[in-house]
């Protein structure tokens, strides 16, 4: 049995909402990938650099400082 025959059995075992959630899902990983920008690339960069020194903060920390 080939990969997609069983994809296909299992998609029969599905009802009509799982089938619409696995739709937009297989719909979501057929879409193209995107490519940064030089200059989208460049924060990326950046923002690893700053957590590279530690210049960041967690999201606990985060919320222990605006009291949440």
């Amino acid at each position: 049995m080939t990969t997609k025959e069983r994809l296909l059995d299992l998609v029969d075992q599905l009802d009509e909402a799982e089938v619409d959630e696995l739709l937009d899902y297989a719909g979501w990983l057929a879409q193209e990938i995107d490519t940064l920008t030089s200059k989208e690339l460049a924060r990326v960069q950046a923002g690893e650099a700053e957590i590279a020194r530690g210049a960041c903060t967690t999201l606990q920390d985060l919320r222990g400082r605006l009291g949440l």
